[in-house]
């Protein structure tokens, strides 16, 4: 039987490895470009064999997810714990400001990440995948927060609306002269909506 100490050593050793492949690849996107770094130029600089890469990541593009896979699944859980009253709108608004509490930590590695997807139309397409992908997620999370098995229109545009908000709090958030926090930004951006 395998020690549950051992177990979280070990998954800590993963996390950390994966961790540093993920700033090595940013690091070298944002300053080489996306298509001039290769798996060989990611694993020296995180100190690990081009190996060890491929067990963290199918594609050296793979590496911008950063996680937004698992924060999706946030976003489902935490709109339904949204509290009760709050309209479609209102309810995506406040999970917002949850992950935006979440983030906040990782506000450097966010703004490298986007200066590397910036360095190829690949990784932005990339990039625009995951928030469409987030944008849907937030969809079917408030369609399921009122028993609904797809998202309807009202949930659809309530959806679209707070991921704009979003996209609007998260580029001010990362100017290199902001030191706004982003749950700040969040309800900024919400403040200007009518209503």
């Amino acid at each position: 039987m395998d020690d549950p100490l051992a177990l979280g050593r070990r998954e800590q050793h993963k996390r950390s490895t994966r961790r540093a492949l993920e700033d090595a690849a940013l690091t070298l996107f944002a300053r080489d470009g996306f298509d001039a770094t290769t798996v060989e130029a990611i694993a020296e600089r995180a100190e690990v064999s081009p190996r060890t890469f491929f067990r963290y990541f199918a594609t050296k593009d793979e590496v911008l997810d950063m996680g937004w896979a698992a924060r999706r699944e946030r976003i489902l859980a935490l709109l339904l714990l949204a509290p009760d009253g709050l309209d479609d709108l209102a309810a995506a608004v406040w999970v917002l400001e949850r992950m935006a509490i979440e983030l906040e930590p990782e506000r450097d590695r966010v703004r490298l990440r986007a200066v590397a997807a910036a360095t190829s139309p690949a990784l932005r397409g990339r990039s625009a995948e995951a928030l469409t992908a987030w944008e849907a997620a937030v969809g079917l999370g408030l369609a399921r927060r009122r028993g609904l098995e797809r998202p309807d229109e009202a949930a659809s545009v309530a959806a679209a609306v707070s991921l704009g908000l979003w996209g609007w709090a998260a580029r001010h958030w990362i100017h290199p002269r902001s030191g706004v926090p982003l749950r700040e930004l969040v309800r900024t951006a919400a403040s200007h909506l009518p209503g």
